[in-house]
């Protein structure tokens, strides 16, 4: 499998996800897949990803994502994320209406049957009131 060419599938599909059509990116997981979020804790299966995704375009009036490719080998590959999330005010623990938080991470993807199977996502978030949000 061509990571690189997947990557590309992925990112183009997060960027659909994001502006509210997840067929895409329902279509490259496999059903039983786990995404690691960290401090959010794990998200199983497409569908309980598919709610996450729509839950935060409900959180947030503006979310700009941006993905780029930066290695893979058999299958393992690995993303660079940034993104800017404009919080609408409306959930405790994030900023007030217009406030920004910002993520500049990575994502790991481990593939199976071209398919993703798995995905850790690590960096830093500022902007977010961490104590609060993980109580929410």
């Amino acid at each position: 499998m061509d990571t690189k060419a997947f990557a590309g599938k992925i990112i183009k599909a997060y960027d659909k996800a994001f502006k509210g059509n997840t067929k895409s990116l329902k279509s490259l997981e496999n059903p039983d897949v786990v995404y690691h979020m960290g401090i959010r804790g794990d998200i199983v299966g497409p569908d309980a990803h598919e709610q996450d995704i729509l839950m935060s375009r409900m959180m947030f009036s503006d979310i700009n994502i941006d993905m780029k490719y930066l290695t893979g080998e058999g299958n393992l590959l690995a993303l660079s994320y940034k993104a800017r999330y404009i919080s609408n005010g409306k959930v405790p623990g994030l900023p007030p209406e217009g406030g920004e938080i910002n993520v500049d991470g990575i994502c790991l993807f481990r593939l199976k049957n071209e398919k993703i199977a798995e995905m850790w996502m690590g960096g830093q978030t500022t902007g977010l009131d961490l104590e609060a949000f993980s109580k929410k």
